[in-house]
């Protein structure tokens, strides 16, 4: 057997072999196309030929294929970058379309009451913890030109009063609360009272307008607003609407059970009265 590949036919058939692999990587790389062969060696290498142009033509595609992907796969990242850009940019708009309106709204109260000083609006970033009057906490505080017992109001009405403070926050106490007491009258009606918290009702977010005379005009629906001109509270905020009207325990007068006119369970901002007046008159007596 070890003289098979030394002798002379072995060497011819490398040769040959040899001949037929230059032929093929030629042919490889002039795209499958050799120069035209005629006789026993076109009918050779015809086959080889034909392998050899499938082969380029296989890499070919495959290489397309590969080069296609990729352009997909970055367009497919383009694409998603600018679908992110354009979302953010629907949700920054409609951020600025509800600060809009919010400010339309509270311009409303300034050209309502326009003798009176406001702050800024004031965007509500928690609620007291455990307290069950529903107070709050505000963005903005002494730095911004506020100060404890301001009254606090939204383009609805009276939401309540700083009762804390600090440089950068405030703390908010809303009608709900016993410890307010606001003089309010009817509007329409030559009849007044005080509106205060009433634990009884505060779940509900109402509160109680108290000692109304037995022979009350008062009724369902009527408004109410604040009455002073001197005091915490600036005078024609609106209070509420009166639910109902039913005795007091002592049976001596009759009380009446108040809906805000502010939605106190959906709020999300605020603004603050700075000024207005009779606070002077106010300071004086503290």
């Amino acid at each position: 057997m070890g003289g098979f590949f030394r002798s002379k036919k072995f060497r011819i058939i490398l040769c040959v072999i040899a001949l037929l692999i230059g032929i093929m990587l030629y042919s490889v790389t002039q795209n499958g196309y050799t120069l035209p062969t005629t006789g026993f060696i076109g009918r050779v290498l015809n086959p080889i030929r034909l392998v050899s142009n499938r082969i380029s033509d296989g890499v070919e595609h495959t290489l397309e294929l590969f080069t296609q992907a990729k352009d997909t796969q970055q367009e497919n990242i383009e694409l998603r970058q600018q679908v992110a850009g354009l979302e953010k940019q629907l949700v920054d708009y409609q951020n600025t379309q509800d600060e809009l309106a919010e400010l339309q709204k509270f311009m409303g109260v300034k050209e309502e009451h326009e003798n009176d000083t406001f702050s800024n609006p004031c965007t509500i970033i928690g609620y007291v913890e455990n307290d069950p009057f529903h107070g709050f906490y505000i963005d903005k505080g002494s730095e911004d030109g506020l100060s404890v017992y301001d009254p606090v109001v939204t383009s609805e009405g009276l939401v309540g009063i700083i009762s804390e403070i600090s440089e950068t926050y405030a703390t908010v106490e809303t009608l709900c609360s016993p410890n307010l007491s606001v003089s309010v009258m009817a509007s329409g009606k030559n009849e007044s009272g005080i509106v205060e918290g009433d634990v009884t009702l505060t779940a509900d977010y109402q509160c109680r307008m108290i000692y109304l005379d037995r022979e009350t005009t008062l009724t369902p629906g009527d408004l109410l607003v604040t009455s002073n001109s001197v005091g915490i509270f600036p005078q024609g905020y609106l209070i509420g609407s009166i639910v109902s009207i039913e005795p007091m325990e002592s049976g001596l007068s009759y009380s009446a059970i108040i809906e805000p006119a502010v939605d106190l369970e959906n709020l999300s901002s605020v603004i603050v009265v700075t000024d207005f007046a009779g606070k002077e008159q106010q300071n004086a007596a503290e």
